[in-house]
């Protein structure tokens, strides 16, 4: 399998989802985001869209070409994974809409209304915007007044982040202003090491949920 990464930040890499793929045979081309060019639909049997410090009702050229792209390949009926950002990215193709929510998503946290155990986590969330879809879309989890994932065709989008690890974690802390993790009482120290521990100890979590993703979008 052909896997075209779109990394939109060097923030936020395919981590544990990329090795889990590489684990089954899968082939990953990881492109910035911000080179997709306009012209013929990539030679890919999967695109993965991931996250981004960005947002995607910004008017860059590059997010108005990515828009575009997964429009296109949603259309034709091809399977795409968003994470974050790129599931953003996805509701904009389809349709709806990405605006601040007004409340910001960090830490480890359980979903509350899902379709299923393997959504309700808990899972990372490093977010402040939130999406509102076309009723042709599939809500699938749905937490703090946010939609969390949702499926379109063979589109599948993820508010919340099992790619990530404790490097990412890491440097989205160094990221965030830090009297806005104080204010909401983030211990940045216990989360890490919390992340650390997870990160082995879901392993098995999290690969059912890598398959469950791909199950979802026909692969």
């Amino acid at each position: 399998m052909r896997v075209l990464v779109l990394e939109n930040s060097p923030l936020a890499p395919i981590g544990h989802f990329g090795d889990w793929l590489r684990r089954r045979g899968a082939r990953l081309e990881v492109r910035p985001g911000s080179e997709v060019a306009e012209g013929p639909l990539p030679g890919a049997d999967l695109i993965v869209s991931l996250g981004s410090p960005r947002a995607a009702y910004e008017t860059e050229d590059w997010i108005a070409r990515q828009r575009a792209l997964l429009a296109a390949w949603i259309a034709a009926e091809r399977p795409v994974i968003g994470l974050c950002f790129g599931a953003q990215m996805i509701a904009a193709a389809i349709g709806g809409t990405v605006a601040p929510s007004g409340t910001f998503h960090e830490g480890w946290m359980e979903t509350r209304d899902c379709s299923g155990p393997l959504w309700r986590g808990p899972w990372i969330r490093w977010h402040g915007d939130h999406v509102t879809l076309p009723p042709e879309a599939e809500v699938m989890a749905r937490s703090e007044g946010t939609i969390q994932a949702f499926r379109h065709r063979r589109a599948l989008g993820l508010q919340f982040h099992p790619e990530a690890n404790a490097g990412c974690i890491a440097d989205w802390i160094g990221f965030t202003p830090p009297e806005r993790l104080a204010a909401r009482g983030i211990d940045t120290a216990a989360l890490l090491a919390l992340t650390r521990e997870r990160d082995t100890a879901f392993a098995a979590r999290r690969e059912a949920l890598f398959g469950e993703m791909l199950r979802l979008v026909g692969l």
